[in-house]
């Protein structure tokens, strides 16, 4: 497996993770790949996975030229390399997202936890098994026991403070 495709690989499973459907990859050339995306909420996506060292101008009007035969709500490039400024600029007008390898392992990492944390909410409570109902009587009695034997103490301390003389407000 060389870089680009290490690199598709990484796109496919992040978005799978984060629970949308990778419907194709349509390899532009050997360093180019379009990955066509059905999001969660059924949205066509596109993601442009490109191994370029540099990410000139020209590929990123590419891109926008695919974009537009695709019909996509949303559109990214993942590469690992740097994008010049005026690709930058453009990708900013037409709000495509541009995630380089620390954004796409970012994401990786949050959508791991992310899955982690479904997977452990999905799981059933572990339930304390009932109690026998002679245990539950004597817990009860105790209760009650406990709570009169307070309500006396309280009455032999009002009784014994009238005796002394002390009146309520």
């Amino acid at each position: 497996m060389n870089a680009h495709q290490a690199l598709v690989a990484q796109a496919v499973e992040l978005y799978r993770s984060l629970g949308h459907y990778v419907e194709d990859v349509a390899e532009i050339d050997e360093l180019r790949s379009d990955l066509l995306i059905r999001s969660s909420k059924d949205k066509k996506w596109v993601a442009r996975c490109d191994s370029n060292a540099v990410i000139k101008l020209a590929s990123v009007k590419l891109f926008l030229t695919h974009l537009n035969t695709y019909k996509a709500h949303k559109a990214a490039i993942i590469a690992p390399g740097q994008l010049t400024i005026k690709g930058r600029a453009l990708l900013a007008i037409k709000a495509v997202e541009f995630i380089n390898s620390a954004t796409l392992a970012r994401l990786q990492q949050s959508a791991t936890h992310k899955q982690v944390a479904a997977e452990q909410a999905s799981r059933p409570m572990e339930v304390e098994p009932e109690k026998p109902r002679k245990q539950r009587q004597r817990r009860w009695i105790r209760s009650l026991l406990f709570g009169l034997l307070v309500l006396t103490i309280i009455l032999l301390v009002v009784i014994l403070l009238a005796m002394n003389g002390w009146q309520p407000i």
